[in-house]
């Protein structure tokens, strides 16, 4: 599965889930993942996903909530969502903006990477950025400074195009 990406000076913004843009490819793509590291794929994981592919926003976990509520008319319980979306992010399928407490699913989950977003203040939307030499440059300074990185997410916040007109 490869991602299609637009070039954006030296980074590329992911325009795209995956080569056909399905929600069902991400989908299939969680299940082959999830056996590939020996993890289950539960019913539970699988519709958090959906509900997180499904928002047109970042979403926060009881905004996922809810939206499930709704679909299916049952009564989830938070810390499902929760246990579901922390099984999600050790897979690679969905980052955390830390910022806003909410997720995004990852735009090219196939590919490993750093998680970089562009946040916009105004209208809370977010754009995945995939620039691998500021990944590698910080996780080099980090090292020089004897720190072992556990992870990296970056968020740059701002005004993004659609609110800037």
């Amino acid at each position: 599965m490869a991602a299609i990406m637009t070039q954006n000076s030296a980074s590329h913004i992911c325009t795209a889930r995956c080569a056909d843009g399905s929600k069902k490819t991400l989908l299939r793509y969680g299940e082959y993942i999830a056996a590939q590291k020996g993890q289950r794929w539960t019913a539970p994981r699988a519709a958090v996903y959906e509900a997180v592919l499904d928002a047109r926003r970042p979403a926060t976990a009881y905004q996922l909530l809810e939206a499930l509520c709704a679909k299916d008319g049952t009564d989830v319980k938070p810390a499902t969502v929760y246990r579901a979306l922390d099984a999600l992010q050790e897979l690679g399928l969905v980052a955390r903006i830390e910022s806003m407490n909410a997720y995004l699913a990852c735009r090219h989950p196939q590919q490993p990477h750093e998680h970089i977003f562009l946040v916009c203040d105004d209208c809370g939307d977010a754009a995945e950025v995939a620039d691998h030499k500021i990944a590698g440059h910080l996780r080099h300074d980090a090292a020089s400074h004897g720190f072992k990185t556990a992870r990296q997410v970056m968020e740059l916040h701002g005004t993004c195009q659609h609110c800037q007109k």
